[in-house]
Formats: structure tokens, sequence, C-alpha cells
């Protein structure tokens, strides 16, 4: 039970200097400083909403969900967070394990968006041979969610999102595509968009921050899996890597990590930390060894969770971006969608 855990430590970076603490807190709603967010108290669903369409590709697979919190009028547009799923870049869906999480970001006043993606096969050849060479696979899993991180940046104000105020959360697969999008601007460049357009990259319990040591080091079973997303090509795997787009001026939004497992998942997670660190991107991480990886997911915004939770909306409520220049002007929003916004 995520409340049983009682073991975590947490370590802040912002910039060169370090502050590292241990422990729990109480659960706790987030706060509201006074005209900047209204809690909600309700939800009005939007779902199925197209962000791209392209001929012959199922349109559910390239759609999201929006979650509009119920507040009072007069309020300021809300921050928005926007959810990826995970299930090994071969399964999952925008629906799964959200309803706590819509009902927790919602209730704090925040838009909650979950996206669906194209998934590579889930049906795992022996070796790679038998890899199907037409399959999905990397990079069509980062454009997909980078079409529709630019859909929110268009659309959301008509939702009574803020287009300024974007934070990217995702679980597994999903926070290794997270990660890629905050680090590898190419996705958004090829939207017209760059990396300031994400106000917080939240990566929960992934191993994808370096591909290539990955496939290395795991076991057989999980070794195809990385293939199958990333294929066989080594040079493919290190630009699919997160950790080698980290660099110092480079606008990389500040990141919260929550690890756990294997000695050798910790050491990548810890080693793609250190380097943000090393580029001056501030990190919260948080190392929880007595949940598991389902666990994790399920811990986002549970009423029994305090650790990961209050951590997370600690990291959320804090500055942010303050101080940090990107290397271009925030990108032009495009003109909002023309419909009512239910419950404002």
């Amino acid at each position: 039970m995520a409340g049983a855990v009682v073991a975590v430590a947490v370590a802040v970076f912002a910039g060169p200097a370090a502050r590292a603490g241990t422990g729990t807190s109480a659960h706790h709603a987030p706060s509201h400083t006074a005209g900047t967010v209204c809690p909600g108290t309700g939800t009005v669903e939007h779902l199925d909403i197209p962000y791209e369409n392209i001929p012959g590709i199922d349109r559910d697979l390239l759609s999201l969900d929006l979650y509009e919190p119920v507040v009072v009028e007069g309020c300021p547009p809300a921050p928005v967070m926007v959810w990826v799923h995970g299930g090994a870049w071969s399964v999952g869906d925008k629906r799964n394990k959200i309803a706590t999480k819509v009902s927790f970001f919602n209730g704090a006043g925040w838009v909650f968006i979950s996206l669906n993606y194209r998934l590579s096969p889930a049906d795992l050849p022996q070796d790679p041979s038998g890899l199907d060479p037409d399959r999905i696979a990397y990079p069509v899993h980062e454009k997909d969610v980078a079409a529709a991180l630019a859909w929110v940046v268009g659309h959301v104000a008509a939702f009574g999102g803020d287009p300024n105020s974007i934070s990217l959360m995702g679980h597994s697969a999903g926070a290794g595509i997270v990660s890629t999008l905050a680090t590898d601007e190419s996705f958004l460049r090829a939207r017209g968009l760059d990396l300031g357009v994400i106000r917080h990259a939240v990566s929960l319990d992934t191993a994808a921050y370096d591909v290539r040591r990955r496939i290395e080091t795991a076991s057989p079973v999980m070794a195809m899996v990385y293939l199958n997303a990333f294929g066989t090509d080594p040079a493919v795997w290190d630009t699919a890597s997160p950790i080698n787009h980290v660099a110092p001026g480079m606008c990389i939004p500040p990141f919260f990590v929550v690890t756990r497992g294997s000695r050798d998942r910790v050491a990548i997670t810890l080693s793609f930390t250190d380097a943000l660190r090393g580029a001056r991107v501030p990190v919260t991480l948080l190392y929880t060894p007595r949940y598991d990886h389902a666990g994790v997911n399920d811990a986002i915004g549970s009423p029994d969770d305090e650790v990961i939770t209050p951590a997370l909306m600690a990291f959320l409520e804090a500055p942010g971006r303050a101080g940090i220049t990107c290397s271009s002007p925030r990108p032009r929003v495009l003109r909002p969608l023309g419909r009512a916004r239910p419950g404002r």
C-alpha cells in the first residue's frame, strides 16, 4: 500500500548547489496562492479530441482527453499537466489508471490532459531478426507526443488552461518519451516550438535515459523490449537517449525524477540526473525502494501517498523556470478553437 512507504531519499539540485534530505511528509492538498490558482470543485470531460490526423492511422491513437476543472468565475488561466502513459512503448492507453490523477489535479485547479500515441508491436519476437522493419518505433512515439503538445499550446486556452504553464509527466516508457522531449529540442522544433513550452518535466521510474546502456545491461527479455522500440542500430540508441542531449544553455526545464528497482536502473537514472545538474538544470530526485514499478504510477494523486505526491506538488509550486533564460522567445500561441468552456 502506498501509505506504507516510509523510506525515501530526496535530493534537490538548483544549479551547482545541492541540498539533500530524507523522510516523508503528510499527504496534503497543494497550497493555493491568492490570485494564482483557484481550487477546482468538479471536472468537465472533453474526450477523444484529435490532435493529429494521419490517413490510415486509428484516430484513437492520435487523440487526447482533456479534463477541465470547474472553478469560480474570474479565476486566472489554470496550469496544465500533460500525462504520457507507459507500457513498454507497445501497450497502454490514455485512460489507464488516471481517475485519481484527474481528481487530484482538477481539485488543485489544474487542467489535466492524457494522450495516446502510436505503439510498437505488443508481440515480441524471440530475437532481433524477427523484428518487423516496418513496425512503429523510435522516433514515432516522440513525434506523436510532440504533435499533441503543439495542440495543447495552441488550444488549451479555450478550456481555461494557461499555454505558458504546461508541464509534462510520464511513467515508465511515457517517462522516457517525456525526458526525450524535454532534452532533445528537435521534436518541438519540428512543430515550431522550443523547450520553453515545457515548464516542468516529471519522469516517473524509467531507465530510458541511456538506451544503449539499458540494452547492454538488461535481461534478454527487457533488452528485446528496447530493441522493439528503438531498433538494432547503436547510433539510433545514442540519438534516442536523453542523457546525450543534456548540455548547458539548452533551456531544459526543471526535472522531477523518481527511481527504484535494480542497481543498474538506479545507476542509469543517477547518471542522467548528474548530467542535468552539471548542465545547471534544477532537479528533484526521489529514490523510493519500497514501491514497485506499478506502485509509482498508482501513487500520483493518491490520498494514501505520503511520499511522491507531496514532493511532486512542492516541485510544481516552486518558481520553476524563474531565472532561466531560453535561447529563443516563447513561441507564438495559435488562435484557440472557438468553443465554449463549460463550467467556467
